[in-house]
């Protein structure tokens, strides 16, 4: 009987599928991409926060460009994602949390902003363009670089970035280096 179990374990892992989520686009950017498990919006911005990274903010087209040809290599119908954008302070008023500033390019889908009472969160939908939705919301999530650490980090290599990542975070928050 133990020997059933133990060869029933080893065929279920043997079989099981893993799901690749670190990925690079065509520019060598880097992404977190997570398609399974399921967060509302302040969760997803949470996840990503404590991969020192960020939910992606799409503010231009080169970006939109990059992130829309990686999702379509890797899925052939587009999963629901939570990305970094909102009207949660202005009503109307859609800007990327990220970075603070208001939308200059959207992909919005056809009818959005649907302006539905506490539909304040914004989502690349499975019709590959973007909808507003509640922000408690189960949905996936992209996260980007952190963008304020990218920057002050241009030059140095990576292993140099990593660590001054975690030096700026904590930084910003207390004042100190652990």
């Amino acid at each position: 009987m133990k020997s059933v179990i133990i060869l029933s374990t080893l065929v279920y892992i043997a079989s099981a599928t893993v799901v690749r989520k670190w990925h690079r686009s065509d520019n060598g950017a880097l992404y977190f991409i997570e398609p399974e498990q399921k967060f509302n919006w302040f969760e997803a911005w949470n996840e990503c926060a404590r991969k020192n990274m960020s939910l992606i903010a799409i503010d231009r087209y080169e970006g939109h460009y990059q992130i829309d040809s990686l999702i379509r290599k890797l899925f052939t119908t587009c999963p629901s994602f939570w990305l970094a954008g909102n009207d949660n302070a202005v009503d109307g008023r859609y800007e990327w949390a990220t970075t603070g500033e208001i939308f200059t390019f959207t992909n919005w889908g056809s009818g959005q902003p649907g302006r539905t009472t506490g539909e304040h969160c914004i989502l690349l939908w499975t019709t590959w363009d973007w909808h507003d939705l509640t922000c408690t919301h189960k949905l996936g999530f992209i996260c980007e670089e952190n963008r304020a650490v990218k920057e002050k980090c241009k030059g140095k290599d990576s292993d140099d970035y990593m660590g001054f990542g975690k030096t700026f975070i904590w930084r910003n928050y207390n004042g100190n280096v652990n």
